[in-house]
């Protein structure tokens, strides 16, 4: 029988039950160790993929049977670049060149006949067969003219295309070579032209023997004379003024103009 404490004494408090999970609540899904092992099984999938064809690669070619090799021809070196061997005419001339050469000293080169190096060093830089210097040589061209080019003071070319009278005149009258029968080369710029008068004519007047600084024509230009070495002199600043577009014949008759004294 108890007692009197025991029965007097508070009786613990019972445990309460767990709560019991809620019924809508969504299951937890472990989806993250689901793809790291398909991660895992996809790689070493890989990996074995990647050896095999490394071993395919790297395994030799089967050795090929001796009679086959035999067949196959073997790899021959490409042929040596023949060098052209030189003209016999071309030799001739350059052995006579080394013939005529100082002691001592390199014999020049000579181009080829016919190449365009020849035409450019030789004279009036024209054609083979045609002379510089031979107007009747030229002849028009279907459209009835014929080319001349030149040089301006600054060394830039031009072209010009003129009848075949003029041209014929440039050549006869030394201002002019022929390149080909179409075509003419001045010889002088404008400037190198002016002073090729003034020191060929020592700058004296040719009218009247006084000191000259200016070029005159002979021939007026209006009159059909043209800029060349024949018709072209040095003349005064007062002689040229005085003649202005007369000839020669008609200066002379009027008188030429006397200086006054200073």
């Amino acid at each position: 029988m108890a007692s009197a404490p025991e029965r007097d004494a508070p009786a613990a408090p019972a445990e309460e039950p767990a709560a019991p999970a809620a019924a809508g609540a969504p299951k937890r899904k472990r989806r993250g160790r689901r793809k790291r092992g398909a991660s895992l099984a996809a790689g070493a999938s890989a990996g074995t993929s990647a050896a095999a064809g490394a071993g395919a690669i790297a395994a030799p070619e089967p050795a090929r049977p001796a009679a086959q090799a035999a067949v196959l021809p073997a790899a021959q070196p490409a042929p040596a670049r023949a060098s052209s061997p030189q003209p016999k005419a071309a030799a001739a001339r350059t052995q006579k060149a080394r013939q005529a050469a100082p002691a001592g000293e390199a014999a020049p080169r000579v181009p080829p006949r016919g190449s365009a190096r020849a035409r450019a060093t030789a004279p009036g830089g024209s054609a083979r067969g045609i002379d510089p210097h031979d107007a009747s040589q030229l002849q028009a061209t279907r459209e009835g003219f014929v080319r001349m080019r030149g040089r301006t003071d600054k060394g830039r070319g031009w072209y010009q295309e003129i009848d075949l009278e003029m041209a014929v005149t440039l050549v006869r009258e030394h201002a002019a070579v022929v390149v080909n029968r179409h075509t003419i080369r001045r010889l002088l710029s404008n400037r190198d032209f002016r002073m090729m008068i003034l020191n060929r004519d020592k700058y004296t007047c040719y009218f009247c023997g006084d000191y000259g600084d200016t070029i005159d024509h002979l021939l007026p230009r209006s009159k059909g004379g043209h800029t060349t070495p024949d018709n072209c002199v040095c003349a005064c600043n007062l002689c040229n003024q005085t003649k202005a577009n007369r000839d020669l014949d008609e200066f002379v008759a009027a008188g030429i103009p006397v200086k006054p004294l200073e």
